[in-house]
């Protein structure tokens, strides 16, 4: 099966939640990519501008680095947020994802506008009522996010809050989530990484009408197993996507290597 002009591997449906499996992370990207332009396409066609929150992060390479080449995209008419930053990380540390979000996609496209959360600002309940306001105003159409290792969503690990309201508030890492930053290079040990993070609750991630959620790697095979495979529980943030017939989980052959159902 042929998909927007890349192999496809299969097509899967959990509960409500589609999947798509693709060969390799760079095609899930590049898929990805194309999905989230004719989205936007078709969004725009009604509005003359909207919004969308994106993940950033190791995994979102694949898709922010296609995305950025879909020149029929017109970015001046989207406003871009993101879903978490470290409290009291400023937006100049290597490890900022306001850093992550302004060199891999605000500095090469133009934008109508890109709102970081202020990891830094004090005290942090200014930040998340200032953001929160942002959001319910702009109403995002998209969201574009991975699932952790540990199964979180945004830096909502488990277990998560599945019932709040609320669109931001302020988490306690899980030390899974915090090893999971040493290990994609963000910091050298896990007494170096921040304990606490601003970060849209699930509920937020859930609001828009699309949801896309973009995971490779042999490193979420576990996580993606139980999220498909196990029940809906906040112990496996993730697995809440079964319920969502809004969202689409995009897998590559090696987050996938565990799930029964592969060919």
């Amino acid at each position: 099966e042929r998909k927007k002009g890349f192999y496809l591997m299969e097509n899967l449906k959990y509960r409500e939640l589609e999947v798509s499996i693709f060969p390799t992370n760079e095609t899930l990207g590049l898929a990805a990519a194309e999905d989230f332009a004719t989205i936007v396409a078709k969004e725009l066609a009604s509005r003359e501008e909207i919004s969308v929150i994106l993940a950033t992060g190791n995994s979102q390479l694949s898709f922010i680095r296609a995305v950025v080449e879909q020149k029929e995209i017109e970015w001046s008419r989207i406003s871009v947020l993101h879903m978490d930053e470290y409290i009291g990380m400023n937006e100049h540390h290597s490890a900022s994802f306001r850093r992550w979000m302004r060199e891999n996609l605000a500095d090469r496209v133009q934008l109508k506008a890109f709102y970081g959360v202020r990891g830094d600002h004090l005290p942090a309940q200014e930040e998340i009522d200032r953001y929160s306001s942002l959001l319910l105003a702009l109403d995002p159409s998209v969201c574009v996010m991975g699932i952790g290792e540990n199964g979180h969503l945004a830096f909502n690990d488990p277990p998560a809050d599945f019932a709040t309201q609320e669109i931001a508030h302020v988490v306690e890492l899980a030390e899974t989530a915090r090893a999971q930053q040493v290990g994609e290079g963000h910091f050298a040990s896990v007494d170096e990484t921040p304990t606490h993070a601003i970060s849209l609750t699930v509920s937020a991630l859930l609001r828009p009408r699309h949801v896309m959620v973009l995971t490779p790697e042999a490193r979420k095979a576990k996580a993606v197993k139980a999220a498909l495979e196990g029940p809906v529980t906040p112990l496996c943030p993730a697995s809440i996507l079964q319920t969502q017939p809004n969202a689409h989980l995009y897998l590559d052959a090696e987050s996938a290597s565990l799930v029964k159902r592969l060919h």
